[in-house]
């Protein structure tokens, strides 16, 4: 087979297809959403800056509440047998509603205990509304993702940011700060849900308000993911809000701005993910695993990635200072050492899911409770020793340990023959 007609094929696979929309919604909106990511750092400041991302940091925990692993059990369940996709729904959505009730009332009440001002408190219990909606959108986004219509997703994830991001400059520019932001993100995501609602309903009607059920496997397969979930933040994603408890916001505002311009590159990390769970959902239902695959895909989501953010590396520090501004210019060695990071978590999405659709999430399970309490240490000893930037250090060395942990263990686990045939 000649490069053309692989090409071809490769382009006409409807996997690729799916990564294709998600990735290109997904580009556009993370293009329009650098515009946000530069400019509301400027009109903040590093300290109100630190205080909005303490705010969505600390929201951000709580989202494993609203029993999002339930998202990936469906997902894999409906690829098995989609003429079960509304037995399936009906039977976890009305969990997930309790849960997402559960998840915002657990915010609000945590947040009363932790020593932050009391004007941070108050934006963190508003934003707590958010996960309200998390949970069903969560619900409904699985529908489009197991029947594998990723375009309506890519289409209002751009809307979100063409509404958001020039929405919260200019009330930025008219001085109403941070409770604004906060604000205007409730309202979008309230808008959305309907939107969702209706168009799932034209790929399969079912009850959004179904009955609560108790499902056993359900519930039990559920929970792994979640936990699964809860410890890849604890591993990670927690260490703005292990800041905002160590250092000033001015210092997580510095942070912050290295962290999510980084952020922005994982954003392409989702699409990648949720277009090849349902692909490796079916096939390795149907046939043998193949190492082959995993490496080859291995290869196209992180060569592509290592060209692109080699300049990244080398123009951050003089984009930094010039378009965002001096305060923020020790953002650029902390963006520096994360971008590593980023590479490498690209680089083990296939591995991982390999584990997640062959039903062995215990060993994803073993090395995120490591890597969490890995993680969770460093950060301490780190920030001791080196400051702000001895949390990107932390990460990177947690990054490393997971990529050759997860490698290791599915090589273990196809040596052995362990997967769900």
């Amino acid at each position: 087979m000649n490069i053309i007609s692989f090409l071809r094929k490769l382009y006409q696979h409807q996997t690729v297809k799916n990564v294709g929309y998600l990735t290109a919604g997904n580009v556009l909106s993370q293009i329009i959403s650098l515009i946000g990511a530069f400019y509301i750092p400027k009109l903040l400041g590093p300290e109100q800056y630190g205080i909005y991302n303490t705010v969505t940091a600390y929201v951000g925990l709580f989202a494993v509440f609203t029993f999002g692993g339930l998202t990936k059990v469906i997902i894999r369940e409906v690829a098995k047998d989609t003429l079960r996709t509304r037995e399936i729904l009906e039977a976890t959505i009305g969990l997930r509603n309790l849960f997402s009730i559960f998840a915002t009332i657990l915010s609000i009440i945590v947040v009363l205990f932790i020593d932050y001002e009391f004007g941070t408190k108050t934006y963190i219990i508003i934003y707590s509304f958010s996960l309200l909606f998390q949970g069903t959108q969560s619900s409904l986004n699985t529908i489009f993702q197991s029947h594998q219509r990723m375009k309506i997703l890519a289409i209002i994830a751009l809307i979100r940011q063409l509404i958001i991001v020039p929405a919260a400059i200019i009330l930025l520019y008219l001085g109403y700060g941070v409770l604004s932001i906060i604000i205007l993100h409730l309202a979008i995501e309230l808008l959305i849900l309907p939107i969702l609602y209706r168009y799932s309903q034209k790929i399969i009607a079912f009850n959004i308000f179904s009955k609560l059920k108790f499902v056993k496997y359900y519930i039990f397969s559920g929970a792994r993911f979640s936990l699964l979930s809860f410890l890849n933040i604890l591993s990670g994603k927690i260490d703005l809000i292990m800041l905002s408890l160590l250092t000033t916001p001015q210092n997580v505002g510095i942070y912050a701005l290295a962290y999510n311009l980084v952020n922005k590159g994982l954003i392409l990390r989702s699409p990648i993910s949720q277009s090849l769970f349902p692909y490796y959902s079916h096939k390795f239902n149907t046939k043998k695993p193949q190492i082959g695959d995993l490496i080859m895909h291995m290869g196209l989501i992180s060569i592509p990635l290592l060209i692109f953010l080699i300049p990244a590396i080398l123009f951050i520090e003089p984009f930094i200072a010039n378009v965002i501004g001096n305060e923020f210019k020790e953002s650029a060695n902390i963006f520096s050492v994360l971008v590593l990071y980023l590479i490498l978590n690209f680089s083990v999405i296939p591995w991982g899911l390999f584990m997640q659709t062959t039903n062995n999430e215990k060993y994803s399970l073993i090395i995120v409770s490591a890597c969490a309490i890995l993680n969770i240490a460093l950060n301490l000893v780190f920030f001791n020793l080196y400051g702000i930037i001895g949390i990107a250090y932390s990460t990177l060395i947690v990054e490393i340990t997971r990529y050759i942990s997860q490698i290791g263990f599915t090589l273990k686990i196809y040596s052995r023959n362990i997967w769900n045939l």
